[in-house]
């Protein structure tokens, strides 16, 4: 008989079995350790906190948190979007957040919940409990948008 815990992590599940329950017990001790190499892997070095030199000219840091200075009319909704995530690094914004550094940037955005479900349909958001980050893509693909706006 083989026992299995499922764990929903952000990032995806993470799915530990044994052949008995002390075997469980030994593979779920270990688990902190991996978890935090997976996180590691995952997240990116861009998430460190730091601000990203790939932002600069793009997005300011204020109290609130990060501000879009990018002209409104040369990037749409979505990318608005994942770049205030990206510069937000490791701390997950809740939609209500993410609307309110939207405004503040000069750039209200009514339709936010239908752009977040459309950005996580494409794999490019993250939800976890009520709050986004990016995902792997999404990190890709903010840094070739930030690099086009550059003019990189």
């Amino acid at each position: 008989m083989k026992l299995r815990v499922l764990l929903k992590r952000p990032f995806g599940e993470v799915e530990i079995e044994g052949g008995s329950l002390d075997e469980l017990v030994e593979n779920l001790k270990v688990l902190p350790d991996w978890l935090s190499v997976i996180e590691k892997l995952v997240s990116g070095p861009e998430l460190s906190g730091e601000p990203s030199e790939l932002l600069s000219g793009l997005t300011e840091a204020s109290q609130e948190g990060p501000l879009l200075t990018v002209a409104k009319e040369r990037i749409s909704d979505k990318e608005a979007i994942g770049l205030l995530l990206y510069a937000a690094g490791a701390r997950l914004l809740e939609p209500k957040s993410i609307g309110r550094l939207l405004e503040l940037s000069g750039r209200p955005c009514p339709g936010l919940g239908a752009r977040l479900s459309e950005l996580r349909r494409e794999g490019l958001v993250l939800k976890d409990g009520a709050a986004y980050r990016l995902s792997a893509a999404g990190k890709d693909w903010v840094e070739k948008e930030a690099t086009r706006l550059r003019g990189g």
